[in-house]
């Protein structure tokens, strides 16, 4: 079955949160990542760094936070975050 992803804007202009249909950590538990060398034991982060543009990830119960780097554009890479989370989390 494959996973739903809407798509929150936050007031940080190169920030974005990703809302799942599942959990993918316990309520109250979070896991931030600020560089690939960081998300190499987790599969959806460490596949997420790999879109150009991806500078960090906060992944908090049923929320991806994704923050861009300031010179990339949302339309450039908003649909690959979202088939990668599909990709790895269905």
């Amino acid at each position: 079955m494959s996973v739903t992803v809407t798509v929150e804007p936050t007031r940080n202009e190169d920030s974005v949160v990703f809302i799942l249909d599942k959990a993918l950590l316990p309520p109250g538990t979070g896991s931030p990542f600020s560089n690939p060398l960081s998300a190499k034991d987790h599969p959806l982060a460490r596949a997420l760094f790999e879109i150009r543009g991806v500078s960090s990830i906060w992944i908090l119960g049923n929320e991806v936070t994704v923050t861009k780097d300031h010179g990339v554009s949302w339309g450039s890479i908003k649909a690959k975050i979202v088939e990668t989370i599909k990709q790895v989390e269905s």
